[in-house]
């Protein structure tokens, strides 16, 4: 068989500030089969006092007494604990922590004192491409050249909007800006990288797409009630995130990946051969219609 598919669930900001909720949502990650669960660390100190999420931010900003105990439950649940940094500083935190791997987000792939760190810093790296055009990317790429093993992940960076979104002007992702072609783009300009695919779909249909069109990663929402937002805003009036629309319930992760695992399996290697089965079907059929006519 080819090389695995790394599949990272993206708890993001769903466990909305709960620490009971971010230990379950690895759970379920690890049950359902992922390589990763995966966080998000945020610079409280750089949110603004006249912010008006600036509670909500802080409610999901993660210290690091609070990573260590994140990554200990799930090294518990034998899962591999991986952190998207929000600058320099967060980084550096990680890397304390002993961190060999690290996450950097869309919107940080132009900031150069935070990859310039990661590249010196960590063993394995994964980037998202959202928001970027392709000599960003390159220039990236090329601050990031001392990372052994980079995965460059292509990602339409809008998110699906549902009726509190639409709110917030968001615009929901249509399929036609999916635009999974990408990813060869990426696989050919950057061929000593691993490429795959971030999704801000909604459904399971394009992590299918991804790993059947070669993604190497595939990184997934997940959340453990879609309803929660809807649900908390109308009993207490607080915002909880844009991610839980289009992340994936635990029964719905564990089909991915079970989907993503079978077309690994029906992908095979690279190689030309027949099945144990063709190769008797193909004596009994050239036996029987091509016989000699002598």
């Amino acid at each position: 068989m080819s090389e695995r598919v790394v599949i990272i669930a993206e708890i993001g900001e769903c466990w909305h500030g709960e620490f009971d909720q971010a230990k379950k949502l690895i759970e379920v990650a690890a049950s359902a089969g992922c390589d990763y669960a995966k966080f998000q660390t945020l610079d409280r100190e750089g949110i603004a006092e006249d912010d008006p999420e600036r509670e909500w931010f802080l409610s999901i900003a993660l210290d690091a007494d609070q990573l260590r105990e994140l990554r200990d439950h799930a090294k518990g649940q034998r899962i591999g604990f991986l952190v998207t940094p929000e600058k320099r500083k967060q980084a550096e935190m990680l890397a304390k922590l002993g961190c060999q791997e690290v996450k950097i987000a869309s919107s940080c792939l132009v900031d150069d004192d935070l990859l310039g760190f990661v590249s010196r810093s960590f063993r394995r790296v994964f980037i998202s491409t959202g928001l970027a055009e392709l000599p960003e990317i390159d220039h990236a790429v090329r601050q990031l050249g001392s990372v052994p093993e980079l995965y460059i992940m292509h990602c339409i960076a809008e998110y699906p909007t549902g009726p509190l979104l639409d709110e917030r002007g968001l615009m929901p992702l249509r399929d036609e800006d999916v635009h999974m072609r990408m990813m060869q783009i990426l696989a050919d300009r950057y061929p000593n990288a691993r490429v795959g695919y971030s999704d801000h779909t909604v459904g399971l249909l394009a992590p299918a797409v991804a790993a059947a069109a070669g993604a190497r990663v595939i990184e997934k929402h997940i959340t453990l009630d879609r309803a929660t937002p809807v649900r908390n805003f109308q009993k207490k009036g607080r915002y909880l995130g844009t991610d839980h629309v289009l992340s994936l319930e635990p029964a719905e992760l564990a089909e991915m990946v079970r989907n993503i695992r079978l077309i690994e399996t029906m992908l095979g290697d690279r190689q030309w051969r027949r099945s144990a089965g063709e190769l008797k079907l193909r004596e009994f059929l050239r036996a029987r219609f091509h016989q000699d006519a002598s």
